[in-house]
């Protein structure tokens, strides 16, 4: 890891900032040594903080000038030859630990979390301990150290030079953020903002309050006085538990000043400040970096993995502010939003692979990112975008501007082609109902060949998802235009097809054939979902029978997709249930896929629906595992036996050193877990060997298998092994 540190200085900029340090250095001195007790001992040592912040921050090529400081301020203290033996044992200890924090970038980029605040700590206890005894080697040659209580000397200017540290060090290597505030912390305004700064105040003015009146009384109960600047750490973060060290410190110093401790007093005092001070800093660190996961995972949860546009969720949460807000300054006023779906999609994918549609798909959202401002821009599934903007500025011809010209992938020109549907917001919409409508009018447009831009109306729109609804419980009746297609999984140890996952399509009459991006939304929204998901199970169970009877494959497993509706509305038990007896299938040869998103929708109800079909024998499937909350209690509480490994994280496998050791962590975790891991989207047989090579268990992706109608996907059980086994070592290899 390079060290981190400002840009190279010129030799004049190096030079001022070194005697600049060194004119620090004395005043600070000359300042700390009036604060503490008999014994001259200092109750902190200030300059050591500012040596640390100094070498940490501009590297240990710069030791001649702590050097330099430190031989002076001695020399003006007490003109001996020792001194520069205790100023050389002093550069080389606090350059020591100048390297050891050098070693915790996040002081140095603003983000620090809990682990750069130990290694500060580590740093700091190094530092002072070794420049300790390089104190007591100027001491005795003055002979101003009592030879019997060396050792008590030494732990007070020890801990001395960690209290200055603590206090000065974060102080400094922060100063930017002293006024503001570390990416992930809340930002407090208005009413709030003041109540937390008067806070932060409250701390000097406790620690004030306390000491007035326990010093005189001979009382010790100084530590109450940090019990404020603990629970601002505990509840602002990081830069408010520096803030608050440092001026607990001051108050602290300041209320010694006129009374003179004893020694064993001062070193109570030294160890409390400086003990509950490191409890500070990491208190207030791991809240800071607590913040920032928190942000992280919201950011997550409102983002597409693959284009890193916002998803369905953040445009909502976009649109409905926007609605909320003052009318745009155009002089129209409302917002218009579109819906826009790229109409050969499913051909780029079945012509050339998952892969290049994916990369389709991301060159397709960077495009949409052109848009001048004004526009929000958001991937709601598949090949289905959505776009906003201020009424006066909707124009289709700049959204045509944008997005001309054909796409250039792997040395293929691939022409852009999309329908659009747009609707005009009315008086009181909300942005659900208002995307609903733009998915009802892109429906329309897919419909008619031709882009739909709907006025504003409460009905406009309701006639095409009428229509949607009819034509699926149409087909769900019939049974002749649902049909399920089968994608192998294969096990990366025998090479041989172990499962198949079924998944939906549908034959329209008139539309084609549709894959499920484009219909089971609105399934989703009618509650159709329910009986689509009751027939799939009884399909793909009856289909796995006959696979298992014909090839003689007890063992094959089938796995079936639930939606968020199959699993929360109860009527998965009996289905799954039904679908079992009616072709006498073994349960552990059913394996049900969830997302997260669907678990978390209602986690105690999904546990408990989840523990009645696995008290059947039924395997549980976690899908797109790494792309949303990703949390490992889930995988415990549910009970998962397989791990599915997003694509997102397989696509670039052979190139991307990061999603290696992603996924090498993911099997690892899925094997301790006693799990099945699989990995998703498997477009090569490179990839396919670099998962083995990573012990993972299985694939799934168009390297082995498409998914195909029954008839073409069921001979995969009768050929040879889909992944050769690696040729054996030769005798006596290595």
């Amino acid at each position: 890891m390079p060290e981190p540190g400002p840009r190279t200085a010129s030799p004049a900029e190096a030079a001022l900032r070194g005697l600049l340090f060194v004119l620090a250095f004395i005043a600070l001195q000359r300042f700390s040594l009036q604060f503490g007790g008999a014994g001259r001992v200092s109750l902190w040592y200030l300059p050591a903080g500012l040596i640390l912040a100094f070498l940490a921050r501009f590297g240990p090529g710069n030791a001649p000038w702590v050097f330099a400081a430190t031989a002076l301020a001695g020399a003006l203290q007490s003109p001996l030859p020792v001194n520069h033996a205790a100023a050389a044992v002093g550069t080389l200890a606090y350059t020591l630990g100048a390297v050891v924090l050098r070693r915790a970038p996040g002081w140095f980029t603003g983000i620090p979390r809990v682990r750069d605040g130990v290694t500060l700590t580590l740093a700091a206890l190094l530092a002072s301990g070794l420049a300790a005894y390089a104190t007591m080697l100027y001491l005795h040659a003055t002979g101003t150290a009592p030879g019997v209580h060396w050792s008590v000397v030494a732990l007070h200017w020890w801990v001395g030079d960690l209290v200055g540290i603590l206090t000065l060090t974060p102080s400094l290597l922060l100063s930017r953020h002293w006024f503001a505030r570390l990416p992930g912390e809340a930002a407090g305004r208005g009413a709030r903002g003041r109540l937390e700064r008067a806070m932060v105040l409250a701390v000097p003015l406790t620690a004030a309050l306390v000491f007035v009146v326990a010093l005189p009384l001979g009382l010790h109960v100084e530590f109450l006085c940090f019990l404020p600047l603990l629970w601002v750490a505990m509840r602002d973060g990081l830069v408010a538990a520096v803030r608050g060290t440092f001026l607990m410190n001051v108050s602290v110093a300041l209320l010694t000043w006129q009374s003179p401790l004893g020694t064993n007093d001062l070193l109570e005092i030294q160890l409390l400040i400086a003990t509950l001070s490191a409890t500070a800093i990491l208190l207030g660190a791991g809240v800071t970096e607590r913040q920032k996961d928190r942000d992280r995972l919201e950011e997550l949860a409102l983002t597409d993995a693959l284009t890193g546009l916002p998803n369905r969720h953040g445009f909502l949460q976009d649109v409905q502010g926007r609605l909320a807000g003052p009318p745009a300054r155009s002089g129209t006023g409302g917002l218009t939003l579109a819906a826009l779906d790229i109409s050969r999609l499913k051909w780029i994918n079945d012509a050339f692979g998952q892969a290049t549609g994916d990369q389709y798909l991301q060159a397709f959202g960077q495009r949409l990112t052109r848009l001048p401002a004004g526009w929000s821009v958001a991937r709601l599934g598949g090949g289905t975008f959505a776009l906003a903007a201020d009424a006066g500025r909707a124009d289709p011809a700049v959204l045509h501007d944008a997005l001309q010209g054909p796409v250039q992938l792997d040395g293929r020109e691939l022409t852009v082609a999309y329908r659009l549907g747009s609707v005009s917001a009315e008086g009181g919409v909300s942005a659900s109902r208002l995307l609903l409508r733009a998915e009802e009018a892109l429906d329309e447009a897919r419909r008619s060949g031709r882009d739909v831009i709907v006025a504003p109306g409460p009905h406009r729109g309701a006639y095409a998802a009428l229509e949607y609804e009819q034509d699926l419980r149409r087909a769900l009746e019939s049974g002749q235009e649902l049909h399920l297609h089968y994608q192998p999984q294969t096990d990366l140890t025998s090479g041989q097809v172990v499962a198949f996952e079924a998944l939906i399509r549908w034959q329209h009459p008139v539309r084609g054939l549709l894959s499920p991006a484009e219909f089971l939304p609105v399934a989703e929204r009618t509650g159709l979902i329910v009986p689509i998901g009751a027939w799939v199970l009884e399909e793909a169970c009856r289909q796995r029978q006959a696979w298992a009877a014909a090839f003689g494959r007890p063992d094959l497993r089938m796995a079936v997709n639930i939606s968020p509706s199959h699993l929360h509305t109860g009527t998965l038990l009996p289905d799954v249930t039904r679908a079992l007896e009616a072709c006498g299938m073994p349960g552990d040869c059913l394996e049900l896929e969830l997302t997260e998103g669907t678990l978390l929708l209602d986690p105690e109800r999904a546990s408990r629906v989840l523990s009645e079909v696995q008290a059947r024998g039924v395997r549980v499937a976690l899908d797109d595992f790494g792309t949303g909350y990703s949390s490992i209690r889930h995988l415990k509480d549910f009970r998962v036996s397989t791990l599915k490994i997003d694509r997102a994280f397989i696509r670039h496998l052979a190139t991307d050193e990061g999603d290696r050791r992603i996924v090498t962590g993911l099997v690892v975790l899925g094997h301790l877990l006693g799990m099945t891991v699989l990995a998703e989207g498997a477009e090569d047989m490179a990839t396919v060997h670099l998962l083995r090579g990573l012990s993972c268990d299985g694939v799934q992706g168009y390297a082995l298998g498409r998914p195909r109608p029954a008839a073409e996907a069921g001979k995969a059980l009768g050929n040879a092994p889909l992944v050769p086994s690696p040729p054996p070592r030769p005798a006596g290899g290595p």
